[in-house]
């Protein structure tokens, strides 16, 4: 018998009408292949020869949409088979494991896309370096991976942009992340740089930026845009309150975030995991996905040192960047998103 997760976010965070539904992601599509320049600076097509890292969000469509088509059509599909996806646990938390799905399939309005059992199986094996924990990789509970969205938001993407291909559309790795210390995060890195080296195998980062508001327990602020290190911008960093007034010489609230967020892309960019940590230390920025994506940041760490490359070329490169809405004051709130890839 086959398990399938429904696509439990469909009809509502996104058109579960396949016909409404691939022409709202032909619409995206079409715009992203309009992107001329990126945010780092580099001439945007479609797609990228080697870009098989990529970082998109995962709201709703009429959110996210275009940033996801951004990720999407850089993506360079000529050679996948399997997409490992690491996103953020929003319900439930954990520590000192991650956790794999057990399903079979991914539903879409599309179609199904196949989960690669036979991997999972193999990483369910593999111990932690600390003794007393066992198993790196665990079982996803089904009511866990029905109600989490990380992984489905990207999955019609996923679909729409290699039903074509000749090798058949690549099965899917799903890997939540919760709670992480520093011997969890390598012990995942280590476990998937082998499958890094394969260029049939793709990682999909699902994260959203800073969600900012009181609300989100989040309402940091910096009145300019004049830090250079990480330890400026948290010095000059406050918590608004919520009938804080601003100077008219000020940043707008939705200026502030976008810099906050700006200067963690720039981080990211750098390619080094340990500065990532910093960043997320020192400004407590809520992008969801700050684990994965530190993840990810060590896992390439390693596979230069493999390599024995200091290829600049294997870091975080943005396509685009936006909010949900632009905050003025300061009881308001937004999520903001981003498009990223990654060149190996």
């Amino acid at each position: 018998m086959v398990l399938t997760r429904p696509a439990t976010h469909a009809g509502s965070w996104y058109s579960s009408n396949p016909t409404k539904l691939s022409l709202q992601l032909d619409g995206f599509f079409q715009r992203a292949k309009k992107v001329e320049q990126s945010l780092s600076d580099e001439k945007v097509k479609d797609p990228i020869k080697g870009a098989r890292v990529l970082l998109g969000p995962h709201a709703g469509f009429a959110y996210s949409g275009e940033r996801l088509a951004e990720t999407f059509n850089v993506w360079d599909t000529s050679k996948v088979k399997r997409v490992f996806m690491l996103g953020p646990s929003h319900h439930v938390y954990f520590k000192n494991s991650v956790l794999v799905s057990q399903f079979d399939e991914y539903e879409t309005p599309f179609g199904n896309i196949p989960v690669d059992r036979e991997t999972i199986d193999h990483l369910l094996t593999l111990k932690s370096s600390v003794k007393s924990r066992g198993a790196v990789f665990k079982p996803m509970g089904v009511d866990v991976d029905e109600e989490e969205h990380s992984f489905e938001m990207h999955a019609p993407f996923i679909y729409h942009a290699t039903k074509n291909l000749i090798q058949g559309i690549p099965s899917l790795i799903p890997i939540l992340i919760s709670g992480m210390d520093e011997k969890l995060g390598e012990d995942l890195a280590h476990a998937l740089l082998p499958y890094l080296m394969n260029e049939e195998n793709h990682f999909i980062i699902s994260s959203d930026f800073c969600h900012w508001g009181q609300r989100f327990g989040y309402a940091k602020y910096i009145a300019d845009k004049d830090s250079t290190t990480i330890t400026d911008l948290g010095d000059q960093l406050i918590n608004l309150g919520s009938f804080q007034r601003l100077k008219s010489s000020d940043l707008s609230i939705h200026e502030s975030i976008e810099y906050l967020d700006k200067f963690a892309m720039e981080v990211a960019s750098q390619g080094k995991s340990q500065e990532w940590k910093n960043y997320i230390t020192v400004t407590g920025n809520t992008i969801c996905g700050q684990k994965p994506i530190g993840v990810v940041l060590r896992l390439l760490e390693l596979y230069r040192e493999q390599q024995q490359s200091t290829n600049d070329s294997v870091k975080f490169k943005w396509i685009g960047y936006s909010q949900s809405n632009p905050v003025y004051k300061p009881h308001e709130s937004s999520v903001s998103y981003a498009s990223g890839y990654v060149v190996l």
